[in-house]
């Protein structure tokens, strides 16, 4: 591994608190990438802007929740958790996001009743 490999992904572990293996090997196959990508985040994360790090972290737990990434999930709750959100919180944008998720339900239901009536069709 080269050195400036090396140090992108120690610079990495200390600012985010924790390594992906899949960061690790954008950072070795393309540092220039994941340096970019690193600073992003971080800039996201971390700047002084409208939204306090609590609220941004708790967006994030509610995607890795209805993306289904538990360890994205588990990785921001303790973040914000540490960064003041209170486990009721937490709670509330959770079940925020579900009622917002039930339009899945409205797109679904629908194509799933047009697919058991192709079926049914086809099968006669």
């Amino acid at each position: 591994m080269e050195d400036k490999t090396k140090a992108l992904i120690e610079k990495m572990e200390k600012e985010r608190g924790f390594s992906q293996p899949w960061r690790n090997y954008l950072a070795d196959r393309d540092p220039e990438f994941m340096e970019l990508y690193h600073k992003t985040a971080m800039h996201v994360f971390h700047k002084n802007g409208a939204l306090p790090l609590k609220f941004k972290e708790i967006i994030s737990v509610c995607l890795d929740a209805f993306t289904f990434y538990e360890r994205g999930f588990r990785i921001h709750v303790r973040n914000a958790l540490k960064a003041g959100a209170t486990e009721q919180e937490i709670v509330e944008a959770l079940e925020v996001c579900t009622l917002m998720g039930i339009h899945n339900m409205s797109i679904s239901l629908p194509a799933l009743a047009e697919e058991v009536e192709k079926f049914k069709k086809e099968e006669k």
